[in-house]
C-alpha cells in the first residue's frame, strides 16, 4: 500500500522530470523559448483574472469593500 511519503516523493520526482522535459523542448530551436514564455504568460493572466473575480465575489459576500448602505 502506498503511503503519503511515497506519494510526495513520486510527486517531487514527477515535477523534476517535467522541468527537464520542458527545458529540453524549450531549447530545441530559437522560437521555442519565446512560445513557452508567452504560453506561460497567458496561463498566468487567465489564472490571475479568475482569482481576482473569485476573491472579489467572496469579498462581496462577506461584505468587504462595501459601505453599509450600499447593499
Amino acid at each position: 500500500m502506498a503511503t503519503l511519503t511515497d506519494f510526495i516523493v513520486a510527486l517531487l520526482q514527477s515535477v523534476v522530470e517535467l522541468l527537464v522535459n520542458f527545458s529540453s523542448v524549450a531549447l530545441n530551436d530559437p522560437l521555442s523559448p519565446i512560445l513557452v514564455i508567452f504560453g506561460n504568460l497567458f496561463i498566468i493572466a487567465a489564472v490571475g483574472a479568475l482569482a481576482y473575480v473569485v476573491l472579489g465575489a467572496l469579498g462581496a459576500e462577506l461584505g468587504l469593500g462595501t459601505t453599509p448602505g450600499s447593499r
